[in-house]
């Protein structure tokens, strides 16, 4: 999947240093649907959409947009065939968006929730009407959290009234149409929390209940519907934040403590770490969007403290996630400088995958899988000097490398 290009980028740190650009923001064209906050945003294939949520005027949309990031543009897309909403759920599964839910106005006290769900097919531009959204009571969510999982749509926690939320757990299978509610949330009832996947599994935290600020987060495996509790997030309680993943990490950015933030943390799902990245160069902002796109994130949108914005930021990660010291997966080789063999020790989840021992050339001198978070590795006539031990997890997405001595 990702070898090719990353024994390239080897042969590059090997022989010259790492010198692509990394760890940064880069400001692209702003949306095109003007100034915007609680939208939805989702990525299918190559392509990203944003839709739904109010502009400066307080007035909420059912618009779509696309957004091409090899032409930097945006194109509106046909709008949804249903009520104008902010605060709605959005997520892709497969080469279908989905969006659904949200509160019809910004004005709590005129508008309603909703419950409807739509399907959108990107290949003919076109909205269809699937299953209504079941929990809450029947009656409609605003400010939940979404994922896609193992060909599944999620919906998670909300709010169902002025003070009263959900840790309801509803997962959505596209190939019947139906909706099944599964182990509820184990951190109680939240509403404006957060939501990432890494090899097929969920994240979700953070958020708000009764205006207390969250910072715990919950690892949600759909194949077990079971949840297992992590770490807490390290930064402050926040609310309101945005997050996507790339490859192997998670991401979140924005989100409120009180004040707005233009923090960008990263999720290591191997190492279980989070690491304070670049911040967003945009502003502190929250009721923003964000989405990735292969290996690039993209984020924007969103109030500010001086009001909603409509400027959109890609962010480029360290290397291919990534081959430098800092970000590097940490794992022991011992002994290192190596006579004989080595033994290798791995995080306990990264238990099966691929190692490549590649020498000074870039050339891969030599390559196995391994089976176990522990395993041995043996010189077999290669001759004296310095290499990099690369690890690859059973995705064939790179994990991490190590220089290795022999001796």
């Amino acid at each position: 999947m990702y070898k090719v290009v990353i024994t390239a980028t080897l042969i590059l740190f090997l022989i010259s240093g790492w010198s692509q650009d990394e760890n940064i923001w880069d400001k692209k064209a702003s949306f095109d649907g003007l100034k915007r906050e609680k939208a939805v945003a989702f990525s299918i294939g190559e392509f990203g959409y944003v839709g739904c949520g109010v502009d400066t005027a307080e007035i909420t949309h059912n618009d779509l947009w696309q957004y091409d990031p090899l032409s930097d543009i945006w194109t509106q897309k046909a709008s949804m065939p249903a009520s104008e909403r902010r605060n709605a759920v959005g997520f892709a599964v497969g080469s279908k968006g989905y969006i659904g839910t949200g509160f019809t106005l910004d004005d709590g006290d005129l508008g309603e929730k909703l419950k409807d769900f739509w399907e959108y097919d990107p290949l003919g531009n076109s909205w269809s009407s699937i299953a209504d959204y079941p929990g809450g009571g029947d009656t409609g969510i605003y400010q939940a959290t979404s994922f896609a999982a193992l060909d599944k749509g999620y919906v998670a926690c909300g709010k169902i009234g002025s003070n009263a939320y959900i840790n309801e757990v509803w997962e959505y299978n596209p190939e019947t149409d139906e909706w099944t509610e599964r182990t509820p949330f184990p951190g109680g009832d939240r509403y404006q929390l957060i939501s990432f996947v890494v090899e097929d599994k969920a994240y979700v935290g953070m958020g708000t209940d009764q205006d207390v600020y969250r910072k715990d987060i919950h690892e949600y495996d759909p194949a077990t519907n079971t949840w297992e509790t992590k770490d807490d997030f390290p930064g402050t309680e926040r609310a309101r934040a945005s997050s996507f993943s790339i490859g192997i990490k998670g991401f979140v950015v924005f989100g409120s403590d009180g004040g707005l933030k233009d923090e960008l943390w990263d999720y290591n799902y191997y190492t279980e770490a989070w690491t304070l990245r670049a911040p967003f160069p945009g502003g502190g902002r929250n009721n923003a969007i964000a989405f990735s796109i292969g290996d690039k994130g993209y984020a924007g949108l969103g109030k500010e403290i001086s009001g909603k914005k409509q400027s959109f930021y890609e962010y480029a990660p360290l290397g291919p996630l990534s081959l430098s010291d800092e970000t590097s997966m940490e794992f022991d080789v011992f002994p290192n400088p190596v006579k004989d063999q080595a033994t290798v020790r791995l995080p306990e989840k990264l238990n099966q995958g691929e190692y490549w021992v590649i020498n000074m050339q870039g050339q891969v001198v030599k390559k196995d899988f391994f089976n176990n978070s522990q395993f041995t590795i043996s010189r077999d006539g290669l001759v004296n000097g310095l290499y990099q031990l690369a690890l690859f997890n059973k995705n064939e997405q790179f994990v991490g490398t190590k220089k290795i001595a022999l001796r």
